[in-house]
């Protein structure tokens, strides 16, 4: 359960390279910090693409955690728990998918917008961990110790 602790606890601290300017690119919430203005930064789809992923990747972060503790205080979590950790990585691809194809209706200045975000070997990888992640917890059937 380590592995897949750390699976979902990765991408979130990976995001943090999409900060800056790197040749990954922004990741899934590069959008958030780029804007200059603040004030426009509400009226691009970046920014609302970006706080949805920043959501999903702290709930990540969250259910990452929780695998790492509850053992530590021996509380074994159940298997809907573990089932539950399914949720934010299935999200995170779906909605993955929807923003690099055809976009989602962000509020702009003209009404509601349908712009398709860009795709960065960062984005890619959060991803790729985060179903990785997903996979080991199906692999291991709900049980607490590896197949």
């Amino acid at each position: 359960m380590r592995l897949v602790a750390m699976f979902f606890i990765l991408p979130f601290f990976l995001q943090l390279l999409g900060l800056g300017d790197t040749p990954l690119g922004g990741g899934l919430c590069g959008e958030v910090f780029r804007a200059k203005d603040p004030a426009l930064a509400f009226r691009t789809p970046g920014f609302w693409y970006g706080l949805l992923f920043m959501a999903l990747l702290t709930l990540e972060l969250g259910y990452g955690l929780s695998l790492l503790l509850l053992p530590l205080l021996e509380v074994h979590p159940g298997r809907g728990w573990v089932r539950a950790g399914r949720y934010p990585a299935g999200a995170l691809l779906a909605l993955f998918l929807l923003t690099r194809t055809t976009g989602l209706p962000i509020p702009g200045p003209q009404g509601l917008v349908l712009e398709p975000a860009p795709l960065d070997p960062l984005s890619l990888l959060l991803v790729g961990l985060s179903l990785l992640g997903a996979l080991l917890l199906r692999e291991n059937g709900g049980h607490g110790t590896a197949a």
